[in-house]
């Protein structure tokens, strides 16, 4: 079936043929070919989830079997035993990938990409119909393990495309083209109905197991060690690192810093965090260091009354955000020696959480001789300038740290440093070039120096990044926080009030903070990414991306609150409270009828599409026939009968000949003349057509 139709597809195109419609020329599509499209669709969606080689293979496969590849390779090549040579070869060393890629037999990926090669596999042997069915079966599987990695808008959208072309293609191998669409349409015309009942009404149980990811996973937002030019880097990205939904108190804009990261330790190049942190879980004793936030704080409590939710996009990694300081007791989130967050698992999946917002809280009252250590600590040579500038401002600041800070911030102030995402290249003294020499550089420069200044005259600093600000959606309600606003502070450590934030970048660009990076942007326009073409072209490329994807993250927002979300909590709240349903039992019992009366609606629908429709005129002949095969079934009108003929036939059998010579004179006449308006014709024809009677024998 396959290769004649391939065959017929391979003729060449008439010139002089009009041109087609593209409905036209889909319907043109042989099976075979619809079935290599859904496949390279289902590869295309899976490529960023399966090993480069398995992808480059499968693309291999299905672009071998295309027909103007097998008119230009030799037909060796296509016989049978060499494609059994071909598929048994690829099958097994792909296999043999697998395991080594993978280093295991079991897992959600791996299962995926054994589904997959299954799939492409099959098309080498693609003899009858079904094959076909085989390896669009297996499409479908492949397909829905797409939702099992990742549950986002744009996942969703990539499942649906894809199932609606392996239908297309299921159904392109028993129809010639004529009804296609329209059988396609019933198919998701009767799914979509019972698709959202049973997304509303079947109940929402927690899940009884989790899959975890075997293959490295692409990792996005900031990193776990901060070197310059990495925040730069991200904030030229409008993509969404998360998104706040906030109760009865906002934070304003200059106070929105979500904390993610405190980095300690520093070798001269790259700030990292230091591994020697605790952490503590609501699920335990308070431990010793958050002791005095607790007493401190009006706002602590253990019965966390969450102040905001955030959204967090898939990063890969384990640590999460929340505006200074965070706390939280949803399981399964704990707190760090820091006051950060860190989520038992890796995120891998857009993930939502709860947290309280302590924003009186003084965090460290205490340091300890290790903690002193490790916040002074730096590397044994370099950068010479910067630490003599440091020891004599200090002293010159009465050997006080806000002082010294507030010293700091005037005299970058008066040299004019420069807030840019493009600085110029520092050598091996960083601190040294960034502060004496080019003094143009973004958040991270001005975090690191800052930092530094701070630990070569003896005060305790670290840095700490997250993201600083973001924008209001366009809902008016929840807020975006995009990796634009990736951002990097201070905190040094004060006598009497713990660590306390200091954000050097406001000393020279104090919109950054009060307004947000987007504002920034807006103002600067191409100077922030750079001189030249070079420098405009991303300008130009950022603001073309900036609008459509906050359109797209504002749907997948909405898709991520109310369907992905819709979970036992909600569903109770919403639906069941409008229903007054009371139980399990109603549930389901709800959800049954309404199943049930979707679909005898459907079938109604159905049964009067299809049912058989008359004419006026002829609807009379029709209950003429039913009521004479009451009383003799042979004086019926046959299927194949026409109506002058049956009244032919009937005449020796009535008791008026007249009558029914009548009748079929004025039938004639109404069904054959011009018809019109007048409506007594008919009146005399069903007059007629009762007058109509058997004779005694009958």
């Amino acid at each position: 079936m396959f290769a004649k139709i391939g065959k017929n597809a391979m003729s060449r195109p008439n010139p002089n043929r009009p041109s087609l419609t593209l409905s036209a020329r889909l319907n043109q599509i042989s099976a075979y070919q619809w079935i290599l499209l859904s496949q390279l669709l289902i590869v295309a969606f899976h490529v960023k989830n399966l090993p480069i080689w398995l992808s480059v293979y499968a693309f291999f496969i299905i672009i071998f079997q295309l027909q103007p590849l097998r008119r230009w390779l030799p037909n060796a090549l296509y016989r049978p035993r060499s494609l059994q040579l071909i598929q048994y070869t690829g099958f097994i060393a792909s296999l043999v990938g697998l395991y080594l890629t993978y280093r295991t037999a079991f897992g959600l990926d791996v299962g995926i990409a054994f589904l997959l090669l299954c799939a492409v596999s099959k098309l080498l042997e693609l003899h009858t119909r079904r094959d076909g069915y085989v390896v669009l079966s297996l499409s479908l599987f492949v397909l829905a393990g797409l939702l099992l990695i990742n549950q986002d808008l744009m996942t969703t959208l990539q499942v649906a495309i894809g199932t609606m072309v392996v239908l297309f293609a299921m159904i392109a191998q028993n129809d010639d083209g004529t009804g296609r669409y329209r059988t396609l349409g019933l198919l998701v015309g009767q799914a979509i109905p019972l698709t959202i009942i049973l997304f509303l009404f079947f109940p929402r149980l927690p899940p009884l197991w989790s899959v975890h990811l075997s293959g490295a996973q692409a990792k996005t937002g900031m990193s776990d060690s901060m070197s310059p030019g990495d925040f730069a880097n991200l904030s030229q990205s409008t993509e969404l690192a998360f998104r706040v939904e906030f109760g009865n108190q906002q934070p304003s804009q200059q106070n929105l810093y979500w904390r993610g990261l405190v980095f300690s330790d520093f070798d001269g190049t790259t700030w990292r965090a230091n591994p020697r942190i605790s952490l503590w879980t609501p699920d335990q004793p308070i431990a010793d260091w958050l002791l005095p936030t607790s007493k401190l704080s009006k706002r602590f409590t253990l019965a966390v009354i969450p102040d905001y939710r955030v959204i967090l996009e898939q990063t890969g990694q384990n640590w999460l955000f929340g505006l200074d300081y965070p706390i939280t007791n949803q399981k399964g989130i704990g707190l760090t020696s820091d006051f950060t967050l860190r989520y038992w698992d890796t995120v891998n999946q857009r993930f939502t959480y709860q947290v309280h917002w302590l924003d009186d809280a003084p965090i460290n009252l205490a340091l300890s001789t290790q903690q002193r250590q490790v916040n002074l600590a730096l590397p044994a040579g370099g950068n010479p300038q910067s630490r003599q500038f440091a020891q004599r401002l200090y002293h010159q600041a009465g050997d006080d740290p806000i002082a010294y800070t507030n010293a700091i911030a005037q005299w970058m102030r008066s040299q004019q440093f420069r807030y840019t995402l493009s600085p110029p290249t520092l050598g091996s003294n960083r601190i040294d070039d960034f502060l004496f020499a080019t003094r143009a550089g973004f958040c991270e420069h001005y975090a690191s120096s800052f930092t530094y200044l701070m630990r070569a005259a003896g005060v305790p600093a670290r840095v700490v990044a997250g993201y600083q600000g973001g924008q209001l959606g366009r809902d008016g309600k929840s807020w975006e926080v995009r990796q634009m606003d990736a951002h990097a502070w201070s905190e040094i450590w004060v006598q009497g009030r713990g660590w306390v934030r200091v954000d050097p970048t406001g000393f020279v660009a104090p919109n950054r903070v009060e307004q947000g990076m987007d504002t920034v942007t807006q103002d600067a326009g191409a100077k922030m990414f750079g001189e030249g073409v070079a420098g405009q072209i991303s300008y130009q490329q950022f603001q073309m991306l900036q609008q459509a994807r906050r359109l797209f993250d504002q749907a997948s927002y909405y898709w991520q609150r109310d369907v992905v979300g819709y979970d036992q909590d909600r569903q109770r709240s919403s639906l069941f409270k409008w229903l007054n349903i009371q139980s399990v039992y109603q549930q389901v019992m709800v959800m049954f009828v309404t199943l049930v009366s979707v679909l005898a609606l459907l079938g109604l629908w159905l049964w009067w599409r299809r049912r058989r429709v008359w004419d006026r005129h002829d609807w009379i002949m029709v209950q003429l026939s039913n009521r004479l095969a009451k009383k003799d079934q042979t004086l019926a009108r046959q299927d194949s009968e026409g109506v002058l003929a049956w009244l032919t036939r009937l005449e020796p059998k009535v008791t008026d000949k007249a009558a029914i010579q009548a009748l079929a004179a004025l039938y004639r006449q109404i069904r054959y003349q011009q018809p019109t308006d007048n409506k007594q014709p008919m009146r005399q024809l069903d007059n007629l057509a009762k007058t109509i009677a058997l004779k005694k024998s009958h």
